[in-house]
């Protein structure tokens, strides 16, 4: 579930999240629903709907290592 307005989004997809935050998102807190957490961002340069666009379109460019260390950096929040 992505829950969003114009400047920010919820959601609960560690991949997207990772994204928002290598894409310079600001994680303004993490919030548990039962068994799952949910991810809140804000864009501070821009409306987020453009990057959660890009990602789900494919047309996001990232570099891989840098994605992959900012998914551990998720993943390890999960746990905090």
């Amino acid at each position: 579930m992505n829950q969003e307005t114009e400047s920010t989004l919820e959601t609960h997809d560690i991949y997207l999240a990772a994204y928002l935050m290598l894409s310079g998102c600001i994680l303004v807190r993490k919030r548990a629903q039962g068994m799952r957490q949910f991810f809140i961002f804000s864009n501070p340069g821009g409306p987020i709907k453009e990057l959660r666009d890009a990602y789900f379109s494919g047309t996001a460019l990232v570099k891989p290592h840098d994605y992959a260390q900012k998914l551990i950096a998720c993943k390890q929040l999960l746990f905090e």
